[in-house]
């Protein structure tokens, strides 16, 4: 099994330019093959990416509709690129890959927050996060 942080950066770079082209799933491939080539990232679990990539990409409007219920007094689309694919890829996680506990999808969101956007959103996505685990991760959480 390969290394899924690496995996998660690469799905973050991947659908980071798929969004801000325009959500152009035709790219996806292409985007996906060169995030591959990536030589210090030939860890990575090349499965999970995919996965991952296309799970988001493919549910983008379930997930945004989702997030929607958690981003009180915010429009999506005053949310920067990075942080709203920062939290598209921690949902499908929690929706998709249950055996993974929702404290480490969290963390795992937070530590790509530092790395690509910075300590600043890291409040607004961890507050943001919390309350979608709640709704998706509800019987784990009380567990």
């Amino acid at each position: 099994m390969g290394n899924r942080h690496m995996a998660r950066e690469s799905a973050l770079e991947t659908l980071y330019a798929w969004s801000s082209a325009g959500q152009d799933g035709g790219m996806i491939p292409d985007l996906l093959a060169s995030r591959l080539q990536h030589e210090e990232r030939d860890e990575q679990d090349e499965n999970y990416l995919r996965e991952a990539v296309y799970g988001v990409v493919d549910h983008v409007d379930e997930l945004d509709a989702l997030i929607k219920t958690a981003v009180r007094g915010r429009s999506l689309r005053s949310v920067a690129q990075v942080e709203i694919n920062v939290i598209r890829l921690a949902v499908w996680e929690m929706q998709n890959r249950l055996e993974i506990p929702y404290r480490v999808i969290i963390n795992e969101a937070l530590e790509l927050t530092r790395d690509y956007a910075g300590e600043s959103p890291r409040g607004f996505i961890n507050g943001v996060l919390d309350n979608l685990a709640k709704q998706l991760r509800a019987e784990e959480m009380r567990g």
